[in-house]
């Protein structure tokens, strides 16, 4: 990886990387770079099977990991998560240079989890539900939530998770929750702040600190913020370099050669995990410390000055 440094102008919009230890500006760059050109994009994951409903995910994750004990080198996966309309779809259309993830203006429209097979590096963007208000049936988001989770548990090949944050709403509380939850789960975490045509040029910059400041708390954040805007395609090229690298560099999590153990867990659940964000963010506001089985949320004390 390369990273070039600038120098810190607001009229320096061009450079929309932020490092979250000296609140530098970046162009990133990746040696890997040349792969970008003439990607061949597919949606096929498995014959005939293009995305993943709840009730399927326990299948799916044992046949990867007992397809993963038979071959040397595995595909990876990085996912894309994020609340509602906060731009994943339009998002992963404009890093692929196609039209791969349905789009709508209707919050919640993604109802699984959606395989994009970049056939050239051998790895797969995986565009997910949006987490928080959304106009689709409450129980049904619940299966949603717990899909999500039980994938960033249990997926052997996820080598990275793209948190998608709308810049004008900054860090909310259900981020905060979800954070909490993915940061247990050993795989590195990167945040996207999206939209960002919506806020005025200097507000920029401060948005980028703001959210560098409250991220630090987390474990296991890649310390480049990328910030991005799919109308004006502002981001987009250093976001493909960072999940070029996210496929090349970095490896996926490390099991601890539990394969056994993991597909005796996975087949164990005999229908679909719900997870209830809406209750644990209640909790989290409140203070009140989770049981452990749920992945305990510490309280942190809310900003003086939050973004509204």
């Amino acid at each position: 990886m390369n990273i070039i440094k600038v120098g810190l102008k607001f009229s320096s919009i061009k450079y929309p990387s932020l490092d979250i230890h000296n609140y530098q500006l970046y162009k990133y760059h990746s040696d890997y770079g040349n792969l970008l050109k003439g990607l061949k994009i597919g949606t096929s994951l498995l014959p005939n099977q293009f995305e993943i409903v709840p009730s399927k995910l326990k299948g799916f994750l044992i046949d990867q990991l007992k397809q993963d004990q038979q071959i040397l080198k595995k595909p990876k996966e990085v996912l894309f998560v994020g609340r509602s309309n906060v731009g994943k779809s339009s998002l992963i259309n404009a890093i692929l240079g196609q039209k791969v993830a349905e789009t709508s203006s209707r919050t919640g429209s993604t109802l699984r989890l959606q395989f994009h097979n970049i056939q050239t590096i051998n790895g797969f963007v995986v565009d997910s539900p949006g987490y928080g208000y959304s106009q689709i049936n409450v129980d049904a988001q619940k299966y949603m939530q717990g899909m999500i989770y039980t994938y960033t548990k249990l997926a052997s090949r996820l080598s990275r998770i793209y948190v998608l944050i709308d810049i004008e709403h900054g860090l909310k509380d259900k981020d905060r929750v979800m954070l909490n939850m993915l940061q247990e789960q050993n795989v590195n975490i990167q945040i996207v702040l999206t939209k960002c045509d919506k806020v005025k040029e200097r507000m920029l910059f401060d948005r980028q600190l703001y959210l560098a400041r409250e991220i630090k708390q987390f474990k296991n954040i890649h310390p480049i913020i990328h910030t991005v805007s799919t109308k004006d395609n502002f981001g987009i090229n250093d976001i493909q370099y960072s999940l070029i690298d996210s496929f090349l560099i970095h490896q996926s999590r490390q099991l601890f050669n539990m394969e056994d153990k993991l597909i005796k867990l996975i087949q164990a659940r005999n229908r679909p995990q719900k997870l209830d964000l809406n209750k644990l963010t209640k909790q989290f506001k409140k203070g009140l410390q989770l049981p452990a089985t749920q992945n305990s949320l510490v309280h942190s004390k809310k900003p003086k000055h939050q973004l509204s």
